[in-house]
């Protein structure tokens, strides 16, 4: 099943409850994206949250690199993250359509 996980609340909490589910699904084989929202960056920027951690890990999940929004903030977060978190993080592509994910949640 394909699903898109969008982390949009600026809560800790959240963002790692959404998170995790990715992760977990992904484990038990389900193709998985991550879409951040540009309100989770301040959490993404704190390398002591789990958001941080958890998105630095996903190749480990063999999940592709999370979906930033394509904006100036998305430009900003993708210059100024560590190199092992730019690495898992990438813009939305141009022919996203969500129709082509069986489930979509939102945290």
């Amino acid at each position: 099943m394909s699903i898109l996980v969008r982390l949009t609340s600026a809560t800790e909490t959240a963002t790692y409850e959404g998170c995790a589910l990715a992760l977990t699904l992904a484990s038990f084989g389900h193709e998985v994206q991550l879409m951040l929202g540009s309100s989770v960056f301040g959490i993404l920027m704190q390398p002591e949250s789990r958001l941080h951690g958890m998105i630095k890990s996903l190749d480990l999940y063999d999940l592709p690199p999370a979906w930033l929004p394509d904006d100036v903030f998305s430009s900003w977060i993708f210059g100024m993250v560590p190199a092992e978190v730019s690495k898992q993080i990438d813009f939305v592509p141009e022919n996203f359509d969500s129709k082509k994910f069986a489930q979509v949640f939102s945290f």
